[in-house]
């Protein structure tokens, strides 16, 4: 009596198991969905013909001597959060482009200084910046810097779009920030919040 009962519950224990790992029915491969692990949320890629955005196209427009530093890369996710401190202190029409890059903060300096020392309205800058800081950014009102340049044809159009060029040093990865502020031109003059600033500015 014991042996058949035995056997009668490890019979119904197999086809519980069996019934179980199947749901009822056979399955593929292909039917099977990965489990989320840890409740991560997937990020979703931008879907295809959705229009991108190229800051070296749109900055060629209002002049193509303006310097991108070629270790930067275009973020969409900063630019989307820089804009409403960027419209809030240029105004409603002001664009931010922000690329990011892992060089550090005295690279992307010694590269801005450098380029911007061939124009001769460019304040005379150290190539390197002070070290002894916790925070170090640069600023730069381009139309007002890019001026009488030793190359002819060279320099940007004080009436044109006014370009900002922010460089910003950060306290994670990426290491640093670059940012283009581009407002409409008003009247010849230049367009911003830091009107008769100096044309460059490092702290």
């Amino acid at each position: 009596m014991r042996v058949r009962r035995g056997v009668v519950a490890a019979g119904l224990i197999s086809a519980l198991l069996a019934a179980g790992c199947t749901g009822g029915k056979e399955s593929t491969a292909a039917e099977e969905q990965i489990p989320q692990k840890n409740g991560i949320v997937q990020i979703q890629q931008p879907a295809v013909g959705s229009p991108s955005i190229d800051p070296r196209k749109e900055l060629d427009a209002i002049g193509p001597a303006i310097p991108l530093y070629a270790g930067a890369r275009y973020r969409d996710d900063l630019t989307r959060r820089d804009e409403v401190m960027i419209r809030n202190q240029f105004g409603t029409q002001a664009k931010v482009y922000t690329l990011a890059t892992d060089d550090s903060f005295p690279q992307v300096y010694h590269y801005y200084t450098t380029y911007l020392a061939q124009f001769r309205a460019f304040p005379a800058q150290s190539p390197y910046p002070p070290g002894q800081q916790n925070w170090r950014t640069l600023e730069v009102q381009l139309n007002q810097a890019m001026q009488d340049s030793f190359i002819p044809g060279e320099s940007l159009r004080p009436d044109s779009s006014q370009v900002v060029l922010q460089v910003a040093e950060t306290e994670a990865e990426p290491k640093t920030v670059i940012r283009y502020i581009v407002t409409p031109p008003v009247g010849g003059a230049v367009a911003t919040a830091a009107a008769g600033a100096p044309a460059a500015v490092a702290r």
